[in-house]
């Protein structure tokens, strides 16, 4: 039979499964009650039971089969008990050391298999018990494992005493923060609210409460409740002494941008390194003022120039942080946004934007803010960079925010992938499941405003598609998906995307009406507004060849308008910008009659969209093409060109394009 000193090796390293650790046991050899089991070990070896193996070294049983046999030699009776008791020799053999994550995960699992009777020891047992499961957690959460972290907290939770709160502050604080951040992370808002309404009521100190209070703004924001997230931030700021105005009037907000962009208008990396650090108690007022910029984007955008202003005079005054350099982006973003005629405007945030995330990058660890960084300077890249690769960028973005537990940021990362892909000329079978797996997660989290945003997403990619493209021009419909996005960004979602999705299926008068109403927002600025103008422009001279709605000085002013603006984006990216100019002065020359200058810029068109890989409008050159030369009698020229943007269009992934294209070559034919 085997030596009683083999047995209790055995059941020993049974507990913690097919192998263990070296220095688990040689811990465990310190503690009384297993004093000698080194002994047992090499018995154990001698006899083929377990091995060595691996670095760091570990004894690993011979079968799992022996492992199996091992822990049948433990009564089921006195299992739990047999974990606990290992458990609680590692935490004595191990007092006053620094132990590390697998030691603690160890540790944990040992513990937890007998809670209950461990909830009837002393209180500075549950405690230490608490305390590792704490941190068994936070090990889970730095793996990006929420779930599991918050499972952990869940048992450090049932451990502490009733009187937690004024008995252990300091864990039970730390202990409730990271149970929130967890539950958030996961999608339980609902439990995540919970947990953080009870630190705001027990914490003592409006600094025990600001991680608490930054997550409330949070959930609040990507469930659409703006106005509480909009007033929790205010009202954080007010304590921590700043205020912020009812209301900004339009002469205001203009001073605020003048001020704003004199104070970085110097900006440079060797000024930001040369600056001093601000102190921690500043940082934390330009964090909450930065977050609270985000959402008066949405909720009130006339106070986003206050707030970019606040948080450079600030910097200026009290030093440097990693939060001023995301204001900085945000007002870049601000910069570009609020009048794309402005290329002055624009280039000015593209330089203050480059500068901030370039400082970021070198001289900060900004981790837990890089999603959201992501998210902001995509919304100035992309007056700049090819869009694909902004949204490669915010498609990285939203794995980051994942990963990270930055689940809202996430989220918006999300919309701007799938935003850009739509204007980039994705393949949009492969967009469709893309929007769908990001439709699934942003459900799972129950991050409402992400939703409205997507599901508008889809329903443009069904209908390009010609799936169910009557349901895209219903007006019920795409109130029912954009209904939950906050008051004004919904109208311009809408009105943008009602109108993109009539161009594209030749209803022109829906159209024009859809993008005179977004034009006529005066907040409706940025990317979005420079495709709104190229593409009304095109549909107007639709519409003029119709003999409807748009005369001819009318017409004139728009194209004329288009092809400038396009013309001064194009020296910001030719990428982008480019194959736009040229079909909008192809459609110019088309219309005045000049055939040959008409034909030369429709080529144009093309090779330029077909540089920046932008089939759908490589497409649309040719298909416009194709309709010059049939006005004037070029049958063979027009056959040439359909059947070009026919096989742009079969690359796009729109049946609906293709079978259009077709209609119109079987038309030649007849004639």
């Amino acid at each position: 039979g085997l030596t009683n000193e083999v047995q209790t090796v055995l059941k020993v390293l049974s507990c913690f499964g097919i192998k263990v650790n070296e220095s688990i046991i040689t811990s465990l050899n310190s503690a009384n009650q297993y004093a000698g089991i080194m002994v047992g070990i090499e018995d154990a070896r001698s006899s083929g039971f377990i091995s060595m193996t691996g670095e760091p070294p570990c004894y690993l049983f011979a079968h799992d089969k022996v492992r199996e046999a091992a822990y049948s030699l433990i009564p089921d009776s006195e299992k739990h008990e047999f974990h606990s008791k290992l458990g609680m020799a590692l935490i004595n053999a191990s007092k006053g050391d620094d132990l590390d994550d697998a030691t603690i995960l160890t540790i944990v699992c040992q513990l937890n298999r007998n809670l209950v009777s461990l909830k009837q020891s002393s209180s500075s047992v549950c405690i230490e018990v608490s305390s590792l499961n704490y941190k068994a957690g936070i090990i889970a959460m730095n793996r990006s494992d929420y779930e599991t972290a918050s499972y952990y907290f869940s048992l450090a939770s049932q451990m502490l005493p009733d009187d937690h709160w004024e008995s252990n502050y300091e864990l039970s604080l730390q202990l409730n923060i990271a149970t929130a951040k967890a539950s958030y992370s996961t999608g339980a808002t609902d439990k995540s609210q919970a947990v953080l309404n009870i630190i705001l009521k027990e914490a003592t100190c409006i600094e025990d409460k600001l991680d608490a209070y930054s997550l409330v703004a949070f959930v609040h924001h990507s469930q659409e409740r703006g106005e509480e997230a909009y007033a929790t931030c205010r009202d954080v700021l007010t304590q921590l002494g700043e205020e912020i105005p009812d209301c900004v009037t339009p002469e205001q907000n203009k001073k605020f941008i003048q001020e704003t962009t004199a104070l970085l208008s110097n900006l440079s990396k060797d000024r930001l390194r040369a600056m001093n650090e601000m102190d921690t108690s500043m940082q934390t007022v330009v964090k909450f003022l930065a977050f609270m910029a985000h959402i008066a984007w949405f909720k009130r955008p006339e106070v986003m120039n206050f707030i970019s202003h606040r948080i450079a005079k600030l910097t200026i005054e009290n030093g440097l942080c990693k939060h001023s350099l995301v204001g900085f982006i945000q007002f870049a973003f601000g910069c570009c946004s609020a009048d794309v005629t402005s290329l002055s405007s624009i280039r000015a945030g593209c330089k203050i934007g480059e500068i901030a995330m370039s400082m970021l990058d070198d001289q900060f660890e900004y981790s837990e803010l890089k999603s959201s960084v992501v998210h902001i300077y995509s919304y100035v890249q992309q007056f700049c960079y090819p869009v694909q690769k902004v949204a490669e960028s915010a498609a990285k973005g939203f794995e980051l925010g994942i990963a990270s537990g930055e689940t809202l940021s996430a989220c918006f990362n999300a919309i701007q992938h799938i935003r850009l892909n739509i204007i980039g000329g994705k393949r949009l079978p492969d967009l469709l499941n893309e929007t769908d797996r990001y439709l699934s997660i942003v459900g799972h989290l129950r991050n409402t405003v992400s939703k409205a945003y997507l599901s508008t997403f889809r329903q443009t990619i069904l209908t390009l598609m010609g799936i169910n493209a009557g349901v895209g021009t219903d007006e019920g419909e795409r109130r029912d998906t954009t209904e939950q996005v906050y008051g004004l960004r919904r109208t311009i979602l809408s009105n943008f995307y009602q109108a993109f999705q009539s161009f594209w299926l030749g209803h022109n008068e829906r159209c024009h009406h859809y993008f005179e109403k977004l034009l006529e927002t005066s907040s409706s600025g940025g990317h979005q507004r420079l495709l709104a103008i190229f593409y009304y422009c095109l549909n107007s001279f639709k519409l003029s060849r119709k003999g409807q709605l748009i005369k001819t000085a009318k017409l004139r002013q728009i194209s004329k308008d288009a092809f400038t603006i396009l013309r001064e984006q194009e020296e910001l990216s030719k990428w982008s910008y480019r194959n736009k100019k040229f079909l909008v002065q192809a459609e110019m020359h088309s219309y005045e009659g000049k055939v040959d200058e008409a034909e030369a810029a429709y080529g144009a068109a093309i090779m330029a969209a077909r540089a920046s890989n932008f089939v759908h409008e490589q497409g649309l050159a040719c298909e416009y093409a194709a309709f010059h030369c049939k006005r004037n009698d070029k049958l063979e020229h027009a056959i040439n060109f359909f059947h070009q943007a026919k096989q742009c269009y079969d690359e796009w992934g729109s049946p609906m394009k293709v079978d259009f294209c077709i209609r119109q070559l079987n038309e030649i034919t007849q004639l």
